[in-house]
Order: C-alpha cells, then structure tokens, then sequence
C-alpha cells in the first residue's frame, strides 16, 4: 500500500500592520487605474493584495474608509509632486503659479483614476481626519502660492482668488480626461498633447489681470 503525502503549503508570511495598511492602498490604487472606481469592491481589493476578503475592514471599516485613506494619499502625492514643480519654476511668483497649476494637470493626466476619486464625494468619507487633512494641506500649497501673488491691498481675496485659480485648472482637466481637447483638436488636423500644453498656458496667463498683473 503506498501512502501519498501531501506538499502542506508554506504559510503566506504574516503582515505587519503597517505593512497589510500599505499592501491593500497599493492594491486600491491599482484597481481602480485599471478598472474605474465603480467595479471597485474590498474583495476585489482584498485579493489583488493577497490576503482574506476580511482583511480590509480591520483597518478600514468599509470601503468609504478604504477609498478614503487612498484618497487621503492621493491628496499626498499630488502635494508633494507641485511641491517639486513650484521649487523648480524659481522666485517669480507667477512663475510658480503656472508651475502648480500646471501640476495639478500633469498628475491628473498621469492618474486619471486617482484624480476622478479624490472629487467623488458620495464614496468618500468627507469627515475623515486623514483626507481633511490631506487635501487641506493640498489647497493651502495653492493658497500660499496665490497669496504671494496677490497684490497687499488684495490680501482679503486670496481664497476666492485661489478658488479662481482651482476651477480653471480643474476644468481644463476634466475636459482632457473626458477626451474632449483629443476630439476638438483631432478635428482641426492639430496634435492633441502639444496644442493642449500650449492651451494650459495660454489659460493661464489670462488669470493675470484678477491679480492686478498686466
């Protein structure tokens, strides 16, 4: 009589709790640039990162929580990247606005799935500490760069010259993810990505006389 022995699996080695917190917002942030926030599901999430489907709701709750702390660090990166371009653009307050906002386009463009969640509110847990957080720090990095912008007798108006400043950026990004600069431009025989870098610009240096700029 032969006896098969069964192979007993090595045990998936146990993660640390910061280490399963970081496995499953990289398995979010994964899924949802490659499958959209609506086929997003923590089960999904659970086994790209290689642990229980119950895994995720011991440190995130549900998944506004989860979709949360990935925004919260979508927030993070998107700071930290126009942190770079500000620094690069020099000292010409102008300058470093058209940097920032510039950036804020450049990361929507190259993360598209990551900049649509950060707005989506209705999936996003508003309250959380994290993502106030995280996406005040990154208003305030426009904030401060408008407010040095901003003529001393024009001081009260920098939030609403911030939010001017936001709008346009945020919309000229919307437009290109929703491919309608690729349609317009494609119809005019022009290079979408050249005439659209030129566009942000150009939209860009119209906010000049809001700041009492020439």
């Amino acid at each position: 009589m032969t006896v098969k022995i069964q192979a007993v699996p090595e045990p998936r080695p146990p993660y640390h709790h910061g280490d399963l917190a970081r496995a499953l917002l990289q398995a979010a942030g994964d899924l949802i640039e490659e499958e959209g926030l609506e086929s997003f599901t923590l089960r999904a999430c659970a086994r790209r990162a290689g642990v229980s489907h119950a895994a995720p709701a011991h440190h995130f709750r549900d998944r506004a929580g989860l979709l949360s702390a990935y925004a919260g660090s979508v927030f993070r990166d998107m700071t930290a990247q126009g942190r770079v371009r500000i620094e690069a653009a020099g000292a010409s307050p102008y300058a470093r606005l058209k940097a920032v906002g510039l950036s804020y386009i450049d990361f929507a463009i190259r993360r598209p799935g990551a900049f649509r969640l950060v707005f989506r509110c209705e999936a996003l847990d508003k309250e959380n500490p994290m993502l106030k957080e995280a996406g005040d720090e990154c208003f305030a990095l426009l904030a401060d760069v408008v407010g040095n912008l901003t003529p001393p007798e024009r001081q009260d108006q920098v939030f609403l010259y911030s939010m001017l400043a936001w709008s346009v950026v945020h919309g000229f990004a919307h437009l290109w993810l929703e491919g309608n600069f690729t349609h317009a431009f494609g119809r005019h025989g022009a290079e979408p990505e050249v005439q659209a870098d030129i566009l942000a610009g150009h939209i860009l240096d119209l906010m000049k006389p809001a700041f009492g700029k020439p």
